[in-house]
């Protein structure tokens, strides 16, 4: 859930906090107000790209905070893989957009990349508007809604992903079996290698990213130390420091005010100019008290880097992929090293094994392909509700090869209009017509998360009764989660329980 949001120096803000509620909040507002740049300005923590021109006109710089509370586990297990810590369940997430085109991104106040910023984004937000790649078209997320409405469906996924592994594993000796003595020794030795030689670094996740951070920060230590200290003489330490002349300035101008000039404005503003002067003084001494010379570790980071730079060449482009690709010939050499089963008790046991895989995939299949047909018929009533009378929605099942999730390709289908060709709905809505049927889908599945969920201009193109209809499902949908909608009808936004005005 979005708790709070502060938006600087962007577009039309200047510089705004609002502190947010669950249910069903509406921004409204007329039209070139900027009730979109909030949208927009969130964006940004899901990985948007940052438009220059939307920095604030004679500012250097906008940032974006946000803070969220979340329950879903996946928020937690993406914070615990980075090493990021939390109080309450409550993380900040934060991005900062120079006018020289720089960007920086942080969350809890620890610096990442973009990419990571942007994956939590999007495990806490969900955008329906016009142009957002939304998680709902993605296969993967309509396969889990179709899962979520079956609900005995867990146990059977957990053996068919049990039944795909011990397959796996059977292939993997009888391949073994298939080979050469000599083959098999080139192998055992390859893998050992190759296994010792990235258990020997003993990587962990992200600290590729974290070297690079550090690295230049050390190479440039002496430069830093001496440029801080020459910094920190000019602003407070010399006789002639920049903070002692503002305050002999400040005592000119109060003299000024005290002979019956009104140089009261004058004052505000070397006043602030002070602080704002003594408050960079103080960083650059926490920059300088941070700094160490340190050749050492410079020389060690220097050489770690490489090393993982060497593994990520041979093995794979980033440590989790070098990581599974060691369990990989792990498991491969483990099979090399104990392939002594005899071949045809080995092959009976695959061909069986196979067989039960297809027929639990089946099983699943059937009762996948029940539940979507229920699941379509609640989004056409949905859809009939948000006076979208004729439309086609349906699920489409194609197969793959039977695997650990079963061997369903389901993808979710679309028409406006019975008669018209049925398509993906990826390829056969836009606009606002897309986003009813987003929210039609969401409220007909049983998928419990709490990401915020965003309409933008859900309303677009409609009016009277189909905005009154379009507001009382939102609300409805704001029983279960969060929801924001930027709507410009006084119908939608009669159904809910905050009101922002721009």
């Amino acid at each position: 859930m979005l708790l709070a949001l502060s938006v600087k120096n962007y577009a039309l803000i200047e510089d705004l906090t609002v502190d947010l509620t669950g249910g069903f909040t509406v921004i409204t507002g007329e039209t070139g107000s900027g009730k979109s740049i909030l949208i927009k300005s969130i964006e940004l923590l899901t990985g948007a790209r940052a438009d220059l021109s939307f920095i604030r006109s004679g500012c250097s710089a906008c940032a974006v905070t946000a803070s969220f509370e979340y329950k879903n586990s996946k928020v937690a297990d993406f914070l615990a893989n980075f090493s990021i810590s939390t109080e309450n369940d409550i993380v900040l997430m934060r991005r900062t957009v120079e006018n020289t085109g720089k960007s920086k991104s942080f969350i809890n106040d620890s610096q990442v990349n973009m990419s990571v910023l942007a994956t939590l984004g999007k495990l806490l937000i969900d955008f329906h508007g016009q142009d957002e790649k939304h998680s709902l078209l993605d296969l993967d997320s309509q396969l889990e809604i179709l899962d979520n409405e079956i609900g005995d469906i867990g146990p059977l996924l957990k053996e068919s992903s049990a039944l795909y592994v011990r397959i796996k594993i059977l292939k993997s000796k009888l391949e073994a079996l298939n080979l050469s003595d000599a083959e098999r020794e080139r192998k055992i030795d390859l893998y050992s290698f190759q296994v010792r030689e990235i258990e020997d670094v003993e990587l962990e996740t992200g600290e590729d990213e974290k070297l690079e951070l550090d690295i230049p920060k050390l190479k440039n230590a002496e430069k830093i130390s001496a440029l801080s200290r020459e910094v920190i003489s000019a602003l407070y330490s010399s006789e002639n420091s920049v903070l002692g002349n503002i305050l002999k300035t400040k005592k000119n101008i109060e003299a000024i005010n005290s002979y019956g000039a009104d140089a009261s404005a004058a004052v505000s503003l070397i006043e602030q100019a002070y602080y704002q002067t003594e408050e960079a003084y103080r960083e650059i001494e926490i920059i300088l008290s941070k700094t160490r010379l340190d050749p050492e570790k410079l020389n060690a980071f220097l050489e770690r880097i490489e090393l993982i730079k060497k593994l990520k060449k041979k093995y794979g482009s980033s440590i989790e992929s070098v990581v599974e690709y060691k369990n990989k010939i792990a498991g491969e050499l483990n099979s090399l090293n104990n392939c002594k089963d005899d071949f045809e008790k080995l092959k009976k046991e695959l061909k069986s094994e196979t067989k039960r895989l297809s027929e639990l995939c089946e099983t699943i299949s059937k009762k996948r392909q029940e539940a979507a047909r229920a699941f379509a018929k609640s989004v056409r009533e949905k859809l009939f509700d948000l006076e979208i009378k004729n439309a086609v929605f349906e699920v489409k099942f194609d197969r793959k090869e039977p695997s650990a999730d079963g061997y369903d390709l389901a993808e979710f289908m679309f028409c406006a209009n019975k008669g018209e060709k049925i398509l993906p709905l990826k390829n056969s809505a836009s606009g606002g017509e897309l986003s009813r049927v987003l929210l039609a889908v969401e409220l007909s599945s049983k998928i419990k998360n709490d990401r915020a969920v965003i309409f933008d201009e859900i309303d677009s193109g409609t009016g009277g009764k189909t905005g009154e209809k379009i507001g009382e499902k939102l609300s409805e949908l704001a029983g279960r989660k969060q929801v924001f909608s930027v709507t410009h009808l006084a119908q939608v936004a009669a159904f809910a329980g905050t009101h922002i005005k721009k």
